[in-house]
């Protein structure tokens, strides 16, 4: 055995060098650590509306004339109960996605919720698409395109079509995109009959019921229009979306539309479909909060009713009607 083994007397404290008590300034003076503290509080704190952290505050020390860097002053601002608190984040809990496919489903029992990137050709930018899509029937609940898509607007979105559609219990299935997992939504969540689960990070296929319908939507709509203009896009997206319930026949469910389908399988379920005119389901656009179907006009929603708190839009001129005749109006060219 080692001579330094055997005479070994373990140390129970803090390894490494012991931590300094005093503090060095630059015209060669020296303070305790518990003036530096108190200097911060004197000259630093003090100050109305300051909430430095240890970063900033060890500018200030260093502008003061102290030769101190931030370890220390983090030791100190510690030690002394200076430290700002430190921000959680509440995202941690979520319900992830247990099984792909959702067998045996009905009406309002599964919705599914995605975005996807629509490019506007006149305005050189992309648009996003916010689509909802009922799991049992294929039916496009509601969608919204807008520049920008925040948790408020799916919020909005989603509130439309959870009062046009009363049912008991709701599982929502997404992504973890951030207007999802914001805050935002689940609190709004809370009081709501909506159970909200996940997909996993990197697994489209979990939701693949909602990636169905933007694979039509881009073999049938962007991939064959050019939009001049936010304002063609919508008024394409409201017949197309009209079109995809009404009459487009889907492999999933028979070869029908998700209409019939819905009225002949689903025939004694409480949740009906509205009673379809031209663009008679929940919709969204860029000029308007929220446009309502026609069943639900004599009570139209809005902010204050339901206690949503969203983001002032700019106003913007009202988009001219789409006229096929006149070639200015159009605004839609189509892509050889």
């Amino acid at each position: 055995m080692q001579r330094s083994t055997f005479y070994y007397k373990p140390s129970f404290g803090r390894r490494g060098r012991k931590p300094s008590t005093h503090t060095v300034k630059v015209d060669g003076n020296v303070v305790t650590n518990i003036e530096v503290v108190n200097t911060l509080i004197r000259d630093v704190y003090s100050q109305e509306f300051n909430r430095y952290g240890y970063i900033l505050s060890t500018d200030e020390l260093k502008e003061m004339g102290f030769i101190i860097n931030h370890k220390k002053v983090y030791r100190l601002m510690d030690e002394g109960g200076l430290l700002l608190e430190k921000i959680k984040s509440k995202r941690g809990n979520r319900q992830f996605v247990l099984w792909r496919i959702i067998p045996d489903a009905k009406p309002l029992d599964y919705i599914c919720m995605d975005l996807k990137y629509v490019y506007i050709h006149g305005q050189r930018r992309n648009a996003y698409l916010l689509s909802i899509i009922d799991v049992a029937t294929r039916y496009a609940l509601g969608w919204s395109l807008r520049f920008s898509m925040r948790h408020p607007h799916v919020i909005l979105l989603l509130d439309g079509v959870l009062n046009q559609y009363p049912a008991e219990e709701i599982i929502l299935r997404t992504d973890n995109g951030s207007q999802f997992i914001a805050n935002g939504l689940k609190k709004y969540l809370e009081d709501k009959p909506v159970k909200h689960e996940f997909t996993h990070v990197a697994t489209p296929e979990e939701n693949s019921y909602v990636e169905s319908l933007f694979s039509n939507v881009e073999r049938d709509v962007i991939g064959k229009y050019e939009f001049d203009s936010i304002y063609d896009a919508i008024d394409v997206f409201t017949r197309y979306f009209d079109f995809y319930n009404t009459k487009r026949r889907h492999h999933g469910i028979g070869r029908r539309s998700p209409l019939t389908y819905w009225n002949t399988r689903f025939i004694d379920h409480p949740v009906r479909p509205p009673e379809i005119l031209s663009g008679d389901f929940v919709k969204g656009d860029d000029t308007k909060e929220m446009v309502i179907t026609k069943s639900s006009l004599e009570q139209p929603l809005t902010k204050s009713e339901h206690g949503l708190s969203l983001p002032k839009q700019d106003e913007k001129k009202s988009p001219k009607p789409f006229t096929e005749n006149c070639p200015k109006n159009r605004g839609l060219n189509h892509r050889l």
